[in-house]
């Protein structure tokens, strides 16, 4: 049961998902996306292993790589 107050105005869009569920990009761009956001926050963080934490970025995100794929996709952090 939908509340009144929850609808929005008249032409209002309502978002009731986070914006990223409500994203359909594919597996590609969110590996794209995953390695551009990790790069970014592991600059000047010594002492992280990029790796372990690409991993479980990739794992949280619900996808999974070859260790081929995952070598070239830790290499890609660094530039």
């Amino acid at each position: 049961m939908s509340d009144a107050k929850d609808a929005g105005q008249p032409g209002e869009v309502v978002q009731n998902e986070p914006a990223m569920s409500q994203n359909d990009a594919d597996a590609g761009q969110k590996l794209d996306g995953i390695i551009v956001q990790t790069r970014a926050d592991l600059a000047g963080q010594d002492g992280v292993d990029p790796e372990n934490v690409l991993a479980q970025r990739l794992s949280d995100a619900g996808i999974s790589l070859s260790d081929d794929e995952m070598a070239a996709a830790v290499a890609r952090l660094d530039g």
